[in-house]
């Protein structure tokens, strides 16, 4: 048997500890924990709740783990996963959780498949792709090299890859796509392998803001940053030219045809969809091709509704006949 440590986070969102985060965490070395699947999450299928000594529930695996957790689950045989508390950190609130599994433990493999997103195909304009996302491949770049050189990393070196490691990690929560979550996954494996004490820190960071507990932190920053990028006037600008050149609703159809209801949940509740996105583990180009063709067609929607308004008033002014009557000037609104 060999042990198996996981992240578990989310505890400020928990009604059970609401208000006792820091005693409950400073009291929770020690303390046995256990961890089952949630089937019926509306926003991540795979979610694995943690239970406390007292049965309450209390947090989440870390959505950057949960391919180890789900392999410890299919190696052991059983539905839920038992272990104790090792530590836990109330800067950044969460809790190791450590188990036992059989020495051929693997994590699980594919537990988001991309094949069904992949086969979907669009025809419809694309966005210009957003400032915010652009310089994330440059530094992910950057960080790889940096970290092939640790070796001989002076104090400055290290200092200056703290500052890289924290814009990455705050300018990347709003990357949703498989990439940029595979690689945060990669990365925390390589900053804990490092053994630097100040890049453990990080890495538990990196860890919180990745996942559903560092979207809520963020205050709504990130469903606002794509509500933009869909809604927004500034970035329809792009789109405008091609009005002429497709056909809104040939682009819907594509739409509708976009793996599990995407569409639909778009349509029914867009205040959750941006969450509901990020667990499916879209590539970011078909993400990318996702968004632009729901940007086009709201964009044409817009269009058409203020089409249709100018034309009712227009119709409306030429259906008004005024009569003029000598000095008593009078009308009459005669729609015909």
């Amino acid at each position: 048997m060999q042990s198996l440590k996981l992240h578990i986070v989310g505890f400020p969102y928990r009604k059970n500890i609401e208000g006792h985060v820091s005693e409950f965490l400073s009291d929770a070395p020690g303390h046995g924990m256990t961890l089952r699947p949630q089937r019926n999450n509306e926003v991540d299928v795979h979610a694995i709740r943690a239970y406390d000594w007292e049965g309450r529930h209390v947090g989440f695996v870390s959505s950057a783990e949960l391919s180890a957790a789900w392999g410890a689950l299919q190696a052991t045989g059983r539905k839920s996963l038992r272990g104790t508390i090792v530590s836990s950190s109330i800067e950044h609130p969460c809790a190791i959780f450590e188990c036992m599994v059989p020495d051929d433990y693997t994590p699980a493999v594919e537990l988001y498949p991309q094949k069904p997103f992949t086969e979907w195909t669009y025809s419809g304009p694309m966005l210009d792709f957003p400032e915010e996302l652009d310089a994330l491949d440059y530094m992910m770049d950057e960080i790889d090299d940096r970290l092939y050189e640790q070796h001989d990393w002076s104090k400055d070196d290290l200092h200056n890859f703290i500052l890289l490691l924290e814009r990455f990690t705050h300018e990347s929560i709003y990357d949703i796509s498989s990439e940029t979550n595979d690689y945060r996954r990669s990365l925390l494996t390589r900053l804990r392998d490092t053994k630097i004490q100040a890049l453990q820190t990080l890495a538990d960071e990196l860890n919180m803001m990745s996942g559903r507990a560092g979207r809520e932190t963020s205050g709504g920053c990130v469903l606002d940053f794509w509500t933009r990028v869909i809604a927004s006037e500034e970035m329809r600008k792009s789109l405008m030219v091609h009005q002429h050149q497709y056909d809104a609703e040939k682009v819907e159809e594509e739409l509708k045809l976009f793996p599990d209801c995407m569409y639909y949940e778009w349509l029914r509740d867009r205040q959750h969809f941006v969450s509901k996105l990020f667990y499916k583990h879209i590539p970011r180009e078909v993400l990318w091709c996702f968004v632009s063709g729901i940007a086009f067609v709201e964009m044409k929607k817009a269009i058409d509704l203020t089409k249709q308004a100018k034309e009712r008033e227009e119709a409306d002014r030429q259906h008004v006949n005024v009569i003029m009557t000598g000095q008593n000037a009078s009308y009459i609104e005669n729609h015909q």
